[in-house]
């Protein structure tokens, strides 16, 4: 975390000599005004985001428990690490809320005056500036885990995974160890009095090193899995779908961008208590989507259950009714009127049984020279007519192929 704690970049030893009163901290720059009766505020950010994220989890987590219970059937050991990272990330979002509601971070510091510093908003900033780093380690820790459990197969990937969790756990906890030791308060200092020492001043570097090292590991999250899919042999569309269920960790990587420039922008500022929710709302959206991330494969894991397809199949569309059937429907409408047509969509009468009689006499009636002349025609009849039937059977047995499909 960056220096956040401190309520301005005011000099070191300038916050005792301010009178107390209705004096602002600080001067307002070339155009503004102080406001210090109804001043202006942009915490509400982190509330919207709260509002939006807390349920965000909460879903995924509904859903990673129903793909776990009720369909994988069993717990892992990855599954005890996502609980610990949801209940870090549900903490962290609420000392963030609790931190805004003091009312001295997220307005302007000139509109607030020495009476507006007390030390609880600055108590629960250190605890959320010595929380972060093993909280952030703890998401990170549990899809290092994530992936060492799908793509394990990979004896490429292993040391990969081993590595990369001791190397963020070793660098995160040391930042929380730096936050305790350069801002907690000593003998006979209150927290306002310890954020303004020079000791605490050098967290600013800290917090630089922290924002380009989340950076650095966001990408890592992102590439590694990525890689593995990759060498999977398997068909590309599963393999973009695989991905996907990684794609949240893209806005992670941005918000931890967006998360380094804030840092950069609250150390360089007088105005850091304006400037440090944003930061702060980087990091929530940034822990969120990591948590996310934790249920991509359970969502992907339903999508593809037996339940979910039978579900689905009552919203997909009735498949178009086949020519054999219109045919049947047809020959029945014009049965009713006494003329049936056949499926060249002729008309047939009856035949009379004279018609019959005069058929069988003129049959018997033929010259052996008309015989003899009629079997190459009849031999070339009979082809085109085994032909035809041919081509007549293989679309009847197409259309019952077609008819057997069930109807959705």
């Amino acid at each position: 975390m960056p220096p956040a704690a401190m309520p301005s970049n005011l000099p070191v030893g300038y916050l005792p000599t301010i009178p107390s009163g209705n004096t602002p901290l600080a001067s307002p720059p070339p155009g503004r005004t102080a406001n210090i009766e109804h001043p202006e505020t942009n915490s509400e950010r982190v509330y919207v985001a709260a509002g939006v994220c807390i349920p965000l989890i909460l879903i995924f987590t509904a859903i990673r428990a129903y793909h776990r219970v009720y369909i994988a059937r069993g717990r892992d050991w990855d599954d005890y690490a996502f609980i610990l990272a949801i209940i870090c990330g549900l903490i962290y979002i609420s000392l963030c809320v609790a931190m805004v509601s003091q009312g001295l971070f997220g307005s302007h510091i000139w509109d607030l005056t020495i009476s507006d510093l007390r030390n609880s908003p600055f108590l629960l900033v250190l605890i959320i500036e010595a929380l972060w780093g093993p909280f952030i380690w703890i998401i990170k820790l549990a899809l290092f885990m994530l992936y060492f459990k799908l793509f394990s197969s990979f004896l490429w990937f292993r040391p990969l995974v081993w590595g990369g969790i001791y190397i963020t756990g070793l660098f995160y906890f040391s930042i929380m160890v730096a936050d305790l030791v350069l801002c907690a308060p000593r003998a006979h200092e209150t927290y306002i009095m310890a954020f303004s020492t020079p000791r605490c001043n050098l967290t600013k570097k800290v917090g630089i090193a922290s924002g380009i090292f989340n950076i650095v590991t966001d990408a890592y999250l992102l590439i590694l899995p990525s890689i593995a899919v990759r060498k999977i042999q398997i068909d590309p569309r599963k393999k973009f779908g695989i991905l996907m269920g990684f794609s949240a960790g893209v806005i992670a990587l941005n918000a931890s961008v967006l998360g380094l420039w804030y840092r950069t922008k609250v150390n360089n500022d007088l105005d850091n208590t304006w400037n440090i929710m944003p930061l702060h709302l980087a990091l929530i959206v940034e822990m969120t989507c990591g948590l996310c991330v934790l249920c991509g494969p359970s969502l992907c894991g339903i999508v593809r259950s037996d339940g979910f397809q039978k579900f689905t199949k009552r919203f997909r569309k009735q498949p178009t009714t086949n020519n054999k059937a219109c045919q049947g429907s047809r020959m029945k409408m014009t049965s009713l009127g006494g003329v049936t047509t056949n499926p060249q969509g002729e008309a047939a009468h009856s035949h009379k049984p004279s018609t019959d009689s005069n058929a069988q006499l003129n049959a018997h009636t033929h010259n052996p020279s008309t015989d003899s002349d009629a079997q190459p025609n009849t031999h070339e009849h009979k082809a085109s007519v085994d032909s035809e039937a041919q081509i007549n059977n293989t679309t009847t047995s197409d259309n019952e192929a077609i008819t057997a499909i069930p109807k959705i």
